[in-house]
């Protein structure tokens, strides 16, 4: 079962361009209740998701440049890349199905 990719600064750029036909990026702060409740969702998605979608996070207090460079001023929040370019992005804590599906749309 696939498991979320968690970058940082250093590693965000080359992880990336692997998923950069479709990724979603949960930025995210282990202190942040709503983060956590998203955490075994995050984890259901990389499994399903694996081979066909980049499902990746980003701690926002290790990462700051990352965080800055998609403009996330609240946690969590979800960006959806599809072919290295920003489709769509929201944020707050999220139903299962609904990422599933904003996901689903990168690969259709």
């Amino acid at each position: 079962m696939g498991k979320k990719l968690t970058l940082n600064d250093a590693s965000f750029d080359r992880a990336l361009a692997k998923y950069e036909k479709a990724a979603m990026i949960e930025f995210f702060a282990p202190w942040c209740p709503h983060c956590v409740r998203m955490e075994p969702v995050m984890d259901k998605l990389a499994g399903e998701f694996e081979g066909k979608a980049g499902i990746l996070a980003v701690n926002v207090d290790d990462s700051p440049l990352a965080s800055r460079r998609y403009g996330v001023s609240g946690i969590p929040a979800f960006v959806f890349i599809k072919n290295g370019k920003v489709q769509d992005s929201v944020s707050g804590e999220m139903p299962e199905e609904e990422l599933r599906k904003r996901i689903s749309a990168l690969l259709a």
